[in-house]
């Protein structure tokens, strides 16, 4: 009996802990994988998938003169000898290494782009994707603002499919609302894109109207001393063998979820911000943005209070609004969990499922 094709997943590296979408659309897909990373393996523990995922790192430790045709060899072989169907790069960091593979054993080639690949990446290198475009089968992205990035870097429309990474709905159930003294939650990296900047300036004016209240944040990051200096703060260390739980431990103890993203010094834009969705699974009220892909993801004075990106003046007075009225507060709780249902992962990876059944049946004809 002929083996069944599988997907070759192909990965920068498997897998930062911020990149929990991946390994969810990987390990769900119905498909048989085949995960290759480029770099390193890390986190297994919190990210296992089998079969175990390969690394081409040792390629880095032969002269640079012949590591392009060493990576196609590598990959090639891995493809044949794994009866890969279709070749999925996940982010476009890498998608050059493919180029040989693609056109030596003629598969259809996804890319996924997820955010940085399509905005910051492509001010850098803004040919990155022309040697691909006429290769690529289907670009998937997770918003329509990612869409138009998409289109506008030369990929065409009709190739272009959008599909929320979405969320384990499941993980996060409602609660109500917590009692005591009010928490601002705060989840994600300590960078400048999350406007990590911005909530240390906006958290006086919160403590002012609301002096009983506290921020609890979960993160790390380079911008960590900015919430460390701050009064009522309370920072969560990551613990990568946790995170789902740690998500929702902070998520339940929050009055309102704050998530204020704006655009990067580099150009870096949220393309979704799954944190998001998250929180409103779990019944709270989000203070967010208008950037980016956010407003997709969130009702607007039905489930969220969003304001404009990089105001600190709005995003206390957002939060202050929450904070103070209690009904408003499980107003916009209750209407969360509809919205983050629309999202949910199981049907994110039955479509890219689909499109892999629609792919690998073209390949057999």
């Amino acid at each position: 009996m002929r083996a069944v094709a599988a997907v070759l997943h192909y990965v920068e590296g498997w897998l930062p802990l911020s990149q929990g979408f991946v390994h969810a659309h990987v390990t769900r897909s119905r498909h048989r994988r085949i995960v290759v990373s480029r770099q390193p393996i890390e986190h297994l523990a919190a990210f296992p998938v089998r079969p175990r995922p390969l690394s081409l790192a040792p390629i880095d430790r032969l002269p640079a003169a012949v590591r392009p045709r060493s990576l196609t060899t590598a990959l090639a072989a891995l493809a044949v000898a794994g009866r890969a169907g279709v070749l999925h790069v996940h982010f476009g960091t890498r998608v050059q290494d493919v180029r040989a593979v693609v056109r030596r054993l003629r598969l259809p080639l996804v890319v996924s782009l997820h955010g940085f690949d399509a905005t910051s990446l492509p001010r850098h290198h803004p040919t990155l994707y022309e040697p691909v475009l006429e290769l690529v089968s289907t670009v998937i992205v997770p918003s329509r603002f990612l869409a138009d990035r998409a289109e506008a870097l030369g990929f065409p429309a009709e190739r272009i499919l959008v599909v929320p990474a979405g969320i384990d709905t499941d993980a996060f159930p409602p609660t109500p609302l917590p009692e005591g003294p009010p928490v601002v939650g705060f989840v994600g990296r300590l960078v400048e894109k999350k406007g990590i900047d911005v909530l240390a300036a906006a958290w006086p004016e919160v403590l002012a109207r609301v002096p009983d209240a506290r921020l609890v944040a979960l993160g790390d990051g380079p911008l960590r001393s900015l919430l460390e200096s701050l009064p009522a703060t309370t920072l969560v260390e990551p613990d990568p063998h946790r995170r789902v739980d740690q998500v929702r431990e902070v998520l339940w103890a929050a009055t309102v979820v704050a998530s204020p993203s704006h655009t990067g010094p580099d150009g870096d834009a949220e393309s979704l911000l799954l944190v998001n969705l998250e929180a409103q699974a779990a019944g709270r009220p989000v203070v967010t943005t208008r950037h980016g892909g956010i407003p997709e993801f969130v009702d607007d004075g039905g489930s969220a209070l969003v304001v404009p990106e990089a105001d600190p003046a709005a995003l206390a007075h957002a939060l202050v609004r929450v904070l103070d009225d209690r009904a408003l507060a499980a107003r916009l709780g209750g209407a969360g969990p509809a919205v983050a249902a629309r999202f949910d992962v199981a049907a994110s990876v039955a479509r890219v499922d689909d499109l892999y059944d629609r792919l690998l049946s073209l390949g057999r004809k």
